[in-house]
């Protein structure tokens, strides 16, 4: 039986609404009505496609919320989240026994940001600082000692012992010490020979009666050639016999608490988790002027923009750290300091424009799984639509496309921003019959690393992600702290799926509630936005004049200031309205209807909404749909219209209708009923 005009047209704009619902990202109402249309048309294979498509992500959705910390995946090639994990504690053990704590702590830090919640990492971590921190100040002793400053020497030891008092370097430090003759001729000359322990690589390159500098990187751009990292010198001291005695006093004197503690603990090592962190952090400002969007992150962590363009490092962390600058249409500027503590510094940076450096690109490929390699002969490289020579080539700072070419086989071309001015290597995946590649990469105006997640499952963390999956259809999301996520669903097939996706900064507003008795008109800065009871008003963060007003009451007048991410809630201070003076003989002046005030109307009858089926099968559903309804002269709801429906899952529909069944006392101007608009809130709490 065909359909006739009228329900075809009603089918149409129901697609419609559909469509405009997942752009919404309101997907299970899209679901509701993709099944109404369904009714209407039950042989339509596209709507019931398109329904298997938003069951499936919604499905989808659901298991990504309930395994947020699943850590292993099973989707495409790449090396799995736990892999890489475990790859990194290796190599950080490695370090350590190398005796390098900088590389063991930049390798648990990389461990932590693909798994946040590894209590292990986090003890590690915790332990490599306060390695990391008795290294550094037991470098500090050997320098100083060595320069002729044994009193900041002993300062040193005693914070070492404070921090671990069983630490195994305090022994060689105490014998330095106790063995201190003044400072050697090397020393004198500024360099590092001739001292009774070797010193540490660092130590080498201080000058005597310095701060030491932080340490420009290695194959890396650096913002200038000297970082700020002066402090105040210390005066020269006289090295009388006298002060040698005193300070022998002192190191004795040490020796004796250390080996108290050691009897009184019965010499076990504490843990870890005792260190007391330097308490005076390091300051960093850096200034980017005439250039809009800049991002600055620290280990991979944004900082705040202060004002335009400045940006405020600060940190108690004192070991080797990565700085990044980067803005839209702009080079990625890297260096990795060393930071002291209490230091204050300031650079102001200029980046260079995209296509301003050269750097050198090596290419690889990857062979299906059980597919022989046929060599590297056989297989052809090319850059932005050219073939190369070989598999390397200079290219500059930008946006490229790469591919590789081998007979027989399918590859995708991939398009990729190269923003850092560094050597790189890139792969390319090779593809089998009913393979293709899924890559996706973060725009240059977002700063810092993002998490890829294909059908929930997290496959990836970064700013580029590349899978080889078989054809079909998959849900991808990408998410980041702080920004809007992006999800799309995508039917994969031999053509591939390649997309840069921008993620925008979240909002952060704050929201002011107001007590529901007595009820009042809303008005804030003048404006009216609601009258009680309603489910509150979302403000951006500020200071505010509020204005609640009942024609029973005064007008209650405050001045409120709103916090991002928190509540405000006031009541209405009702003080009743003082009655007039009654004045015989006296003339009275009435105002035409038409220019005296309209009192808003309020509810003196409400209906409870039902619980929609989805949002019960959801369940956890707590806050408030927002709709603006019309009064009449008689009270009666004439028209309803959803003003912000947050909860979706058919909950805004459901208050609708049980607005429409609320009784109010009408607006009144004078004596007269008028007919107005009034803003209700209904809330919803389903369990």
């Amino acid at each position: 039986m065909e359909m006739s005009a009228a329900g075809s047209e009603q089918v149409r704009k129901l697609l419609q609404v559909a469509r405009k619902q997942i752009q919404q990202g309101e997907r299970e109402g899209a679901l509701d009505t993709y099944r109404k249309a369904l009714e209407l048309d039950p042989g339509n294979q596209q709507i019931m496609e398109r329904i298997n498509i938003v069951e499936r992500e919604i499905a989808a959705m659901e298991k990504f919320n309930r395994s947020r910390s699943s850590r292993a995946h099973s989707a495409g090639r790449n090396i799995s989240s736990s892999g890489f994990v475990d790859d990194c504690i290796i190599r950080s053990d490695e370090a350590m026994e190398a005796g390098d704590s900088v590389r063991a702590l930049q390798e648990l830090e990389r461990a932590k940001r693909h798994d946040p919640d590894n209590a292990m990492i986090k003890k590690k971590i915790s332990y490599v600082r306060m390695i990391a921190k008795i290294d550094g100040l037991a470098d500090m002793v050997r320098s100083r000692l060595k320069s002729g400053d044994p009193e900041f020497a002993v300062e040193n030891i005693r914070r070492i012992f404070d921090s671990w008092p069983s630490a195994p370097v305090l022994e060689e430090l105490l014998e330095l010490a106790e063995s201190y003759q003044g400072p050697t001729e090397g020393a004198a000359a500024g360099t590092a020979t001739g001292t009774a322990a070797p010193a540490a690589p660092a130590a080498a390159e201080r000058t005597a009666g310095t701060e030491p500098v932080k340490e420009k990187p290695s194959g890396r751009k650096t913002p200038r050639t000297g970082m700020p990292v002066t402090a105040s010198r210390r005066a020269e001291r006289d090295s009388g016999g006298k002060r040698i005695y005193a300070i022998m006093g002192v190191v004795v004197l040490l020796a004796a608490i250390i080996f108290a503690a050691i009897k009184l603990f019965g010499g076990k090592e504490p843990e870890p988790e005792v260190v007391v962190e330097p308490t005076e952090p390091f300051t960093e400002t850096i200034v980017v002027p005439g250039i809009e969007n800049v991002s600055v992150t620290l280990d991979d962590e944004p900082v705040d923009e202060v004002s335009d363009g400045v940006f405020v490092l600060s940190d108690t962390l004192f070991t080797q750290r990565m700085v990044t600058v980067s803005a839209p249409g702009y080079e990625t500027m890297v260096w990795e300091p060393t930071f002291q503590e209490g230091v204050t510094g300031t650079d102001t940076l200029t980046l260079d424009t995209l296509g301003t450096s050269s750097l050198m690109v090596s290419f690889g490929y990857q062979m299906p799984e059980g597919e022989e390699d046929p060599g590297a002969d056989a297989v052809t490289f090319m850059v932005d639509g050219e073939v190369i020579e070989g598999s390397s080539d200079t290219i500059s700072t930008g946006q490229h496309v790469f591919q590789a070419m081998i007979e027989g086989y399918r590859t995708m071309p991939e398009s990729v921003l190269v923003a850092e001015p560094e050597d790189f290597t890139h792969t390319h995946n090779v593809l089998a019959a009913q393979q293709s590649q899924i890559t996706l990469q973060l725009a240059g105006d977002t700063p810092g690393n993002a998490t890829f997640y294909i059908d929930g499952e997290r496959v990836a963390t970064g700013r580029r992600m590349s899978q080889v999956l078989p054809f079909g259809t998959y849900y991808l999301q990408v998410t980041m702290e702080e920004r809007e996520g992006f999800a799309v669903t995508i039917d994969l097939d031999e053509e591939g799926y390649s997309r840069t996706v921008s993620l925008e900064e979240i909002a952060q507003n704050g929201t002011l509630m107001v007590g529901p008795e007595p009820w009042s008109n809303v008005y804030v800065d003048g404006t009216l936005v609601g009258t009680t009871p309603f489910g509150g008003v979302e403000l951006e963060p500020g200071t505010y004049t509020v204005r609640l007003s009942n024609p029973d009451f005064q007008d209650d007048v405050r001045t409120v200031e709103i916090t991002a991410g928190e509540t405000t809630s006031i009541q209405y201070n009702a003080v009743a309205l003082e009655e007039p003076d009654v004045v015989e003989d006296t003339l009275v002046t009435v105002e035409p209807v038409e220019e005296l005030p309209i009192s808003q109307p309020f509810p003196i009858s409400q209906t409870t909404p039902s619980v929609p089926s989805q949002a019960r099968a959801r369940g956890d559903i707590h806050g408030y749909v927002t709709l603006s309804v019309l009064v009449g002269t008689d009270g009666t709801v004439q028209e309803v219209t959803i003003v912000s429906d947050p909860l979706g899952l058919g909950c805004g529909q459901a208050a609708m209708d049980a607005v429409r069944n609320w009784v109010f006392s009408p607006a009144m101007q004078g004596d007269q009923p008028v007919e107005v608009s009034t803003t209700v809130s209904v809330r919803f709490d389903i369990e």
